[in-house]
């Protein structure tokens, strides 16, 4: 009798070791083997990112969910990408905050300046936006693609921005489109009406797209618009035109 209920007992004790080293009986205790890999190396990936510190990873079969603040709307985007780097996992769930603006008019202040410093804004290109609730729209054209991917990362990089909607277009590469709007610029610009403008920061932008002509800006006087229409429409190679240049009454 003694010996069989020292077998029962030997035999209840290997069931619940095995029962306590499956997945399930895991899972019930706290986080799954594979879910803490997969934490430890989304961990791994986001060091070093900023505001890594305050991000918060949580596994679930598989599924990330990153919790927290961060600094920025471009601190958030590249925690998701790196997140999603990790392997195994199943999908990712952000749940990122960033810290609002003290108003949009402040932050769109910044986001121009953002823009106007960039060293590539040029005269070829122009860019308008808006901005509602921490969401920045942005409209217009830029002459290289990569032009775009550095406005955006400067824009994502402002803090305050929730989100960014861009249909900024880009134009086509073109050698004929290169010459006609040098020429134009140099048409406009060499008119002594502009010679008191920074070149830095040119009143009126040129957007050539496939012969199509478009001048938008700024400028003091209707006379200037007048001169600026004239000389773009005296260069040869211009199929379409079109005149967005407003007065301010000031300048910029």
């Amino acid at each position: 009798m003694i010996l069989r209920l020292r077998a029962a007992l030997v035999l209840s004790l290997s069931v619940a070791a095995v029962v306590a080293a499956t997945p399930a009986f895991a899972q019930q205790n706290g986080i799954a083997p594979a879910d803490r890999e997969i934490r430890a190396e989304v961990q791994r990936k986001l060091r070093g990112t900023d505001g890594a510190s305050r991000i918060t990873v949580d596994v679930q079969g598989g599924v990330v969910t990153l919790t927290g603040m961060v600094p920025t709307l471009w601190a958030k985007e590249e925690a998701i990408r790196r997140a999603r780097s990790a392997g195994q996992i199943q999908s990712l769930v952000s749940e990122l905050e960033i810290p609002k603006a003290e108003n949009d008019a402040a932050l769109a202040r910044q986001v121009i300046e953002r823009i106007r410093k960039y060293d590539r804004y040029s005269v070829y290109d122009s860019i308008d936006g808006r901005v509602n609730k921490g969401v920045v729209g942005l409209t217009g054209a830029v002459s290289a693609p990569e032009k775009l991917t550095d406005i955006l990362e400067r824009v994502a990089k402002v803090r305050g921005v929730q989100a960014i909607d861009s249909k900024i277009e880009v134009l086509p590469n073109s050698q004929s489109d290169d010459r006609l709007r040098r020429a134009i610029v140099t048409a406009i610009y060499s008119d002594p009406a502009f010679e008191n403008y920074s070149m830095v920061d040119p009143p009126i932008h040129v957007i050539v797209n496939n012969g199509h002509v478009t001048l938008v800006g700024y400028v003091r006087a209707q006379l200037e618009v007048i001169k600026a229409e004239s000389a773009a429409r005296g260069v040869f190679g211009v199929l379409a035109f079109e005149n967005k240049v407003q007065v301010t009454g000031k300048g910029r």
